[in-house]
């Protein structure tokens, strides 16, 4: 290993770890210096982290299996050793408690009728998608072919179709490209208007009462109706929404005198909208479904600071620690259904990285000049389950727990700093989201990029998808580092022999850095509400 450069800076001390999806690290109190470690032994303890998070005994760390209590008490145990004090529940130690929800069952009848048809056969003709509201839906039917509205792109597939109380009909996934400027992604590729939630949530949007999806270009691998686990979400609304078999639909269209085939070429051909009204065919749908619901934790630490200079200000540096488990849900390869996605890079990653900060901030553990006591850490590891946006849509649960119930006045954190998947380091870049959430943060990361041996460090105004966004939404500045997306996302294949060890202690590095200068300031930064978009906060395109 080649050597790792430290950063060398001043910052405060104040150490809180929750334990859930997201890892916070907050700290409060600023002291002189950040600590300095060798680069082997942080080299070491990364690596010693990521083996042991992405282990198969983790089982992928999914909030439904043995794995996610292993991960939370790891994480606490390193808490523990490094001296920090618990900053969890009371009477709970390090653990915050919260529920998150896991699954969806059926739970009473589920009906399907279309047209003057008996009705259809669950399982077989169709099935209900797990993010369906209960309830029954009845109306007239229409076709708004990928159910997607691309503003930016002057694509909208609702244009024009009064889809109110009605039912609406949707192709699965995306038109393909027809050029640089599109929106969309070519196959296997998927943007995030392909995901089964942008459409559910436009089908809302425009006053639907329900929605069919079809699949009428099934994917190598895939089922063609979706499991109830696959499709799950954990967003509120009325909307009934089911899958049917293709077959059936085209069968009832050509009924009413349509081809959903040709209406589907047309799109593609054209990458214009082809939806249109379909009078004579009305649906009943009748759907019953309970969510399962589970307790869990965010793990919580605090490293109290002593500088009364700078009172109980705080910064916030934070990792989600759960991953897909077995892959029911969020997988991107079909196929591997059952199979442990280790999620060494998403984010075991980032994980270690907090891991590793906490310990070279932890009292008696720093180098000599590192970091004198002065102001208190909180270092957050956090249960996230995934239906998450900036400008957006953001339900990352545990950073969503945390900010509710903190351990410290919100209003008293100058920053939150997210680490999620900063494991695969290529060309000495780093990519850092949000940096407009504060207008200060911009000349903050360019020096810190310089101190930690001159990172390349890509800005982007706002969006990181991820936890970050719950601090933000109480207007607290927040950024989000990560290294970039790679084949291996969502996979069993995202192992923890592929991380840049390295890479990643230079991501720590500049973290340091920043939370120094953050430190440092006589003020505060200055928190900037970005403007809002659609595409703001983009959902991951997961399960399209």
């Amino acid at each position: 290993m080649s050597k790792l450069q430290p950063a060398n800076r001043r910052l405060r001390r104040t150490a809180a770890a929750l334990f859930g999806l997201p890892i916070l690290f907050v700290l409060w109190g600023w002291t002189n210096e950040i600590p300095l470690s060798s680069p082997e032994s942080i080299g070491r303890e990364l690596v010693r982290h990521v083996r042991t998070l992405a282990a198969d005994d983790m089982t992928g760390r999914g909030v439904d299996t043995p794995g996610i209590d292993l991960a939370r008490d790891y994480i606490a145990g390193e808490f523990k050793r490094y001296g920090l004090a618990p900053g969890g529940d009371g009477g709970r130690g390090y653990f915050q408690r919260l529920e998150v929800t896991t699954g969806v069952e059926m739970a009473g009848p589920n009906n399907a009728v279309l047209g003057k048809e008996p009705p259809l056969v669950l399982d077989i003709d169709w099935s209900p998608l797990g993010l369906s509201a209960s309830g029954t839906a009845e109306g007239e039917l229409v076709f708004a072919g990928y159910g997607i509205t691309a503003q930016d792109y002057a694509y909208d597939d609702y244009a024009g179709l009064d889809a109110k109380g009605k039912i609406v009909v949707v192709l699965r996934y995306e038109p393909p490209p027809k050029n640089g400027d599109s929106p969309f992604r070519a196959s296997p590729r998927a943007s995030r208007h392909a995901t089964l939630q942008a459409k559910a949530a436009n089908a809302r949007a425009h006053g639907a009462a329900g929605l069919i999806l079809v699949d009428l270009a099934p994917r190598e691998g895939r089922k063609e109706l979706i499991s109830l686990r696959r499709t799950m979400d954990g967003s509120e609304g009325d909307l009934i929404a089911v899958q049917i078999g293709r077959e059936i639909v085209e069968r009832r269209l050509q009924d009413a005198g349509l081809s959903l085939r040709e209406l589907k070429g047309e799109i593609d051909r054209e990458e214009k909208p082809h939806s249109t009204p379909i009078p004579s065919l009305r649906a009943v749908l009748t759907v019953a479904l309970k969510k399962i619901v589970r307790t869990t934790d965010n793990v919580v630490a605090v490293l109290p600071g002593s500088d009364p200079k700078v009172g109980r200000q705080n910064i916030v540096i934070g990792a989600h620690y759960d991953h897909l488990g077995l892959g029911h849900y969020g997988s991107m390869d079909p196929g591997a259904e059952g199979q442990i996605h280790n999620g060494a890079d998403d984010n075991a990653s980032g994980v270690a990285v907090m891991l590793s900060l906490a310990a070279r901030l932890a009292p008696g553990r720093s180098s000599p000049g590192d970091c004198a006591s002065g102001s208190t850490i909180c270092v957050t590891s956090i249960r996230a389950t995934r239906t998450r946006r900036i400008s957006g849509r953001g339900r990352a649960t545990g950073s969503k727990h945390f900010v509710e119930h903190p351990p410290f006045p919100l209003a008293s954190t100058r920053a939150m700093i997210n680490l999620d998947m900063v494991g695969r380091m290529k060309d000495n870049k780093v990519t850092v989201a949000s940096v407009d959430s504060a207008k200060e943060f911009r000349a903050l990361l360019e020096r810190a990029g310089r101190a930690a041996g001159g990172l390349n460090v890509e800005m982007k105004p706002r969006g990181g998808a991820t936890d970050h966004v719950s601090f933000y939404n109480k207007q607290v500045p927040a950024v989000h580092f990560y290294t970039g997306m790679h084949p291996d996302y969502h996979r069993p294949s995202d192992k923890w022999e592929k991380l840049n060890i390295e890479g990643m202690a230079r991501v720590g590095d500049m973290v340091l850095s920043l939370v120094n200068e953050i430190a440092a300031a006589g003020e505060g930064l200055t928190f900037v509400k970005l403007p809002s978009s659609r595409d703001g906060r983009p959902p991951p395109a997961k399960n399209p």
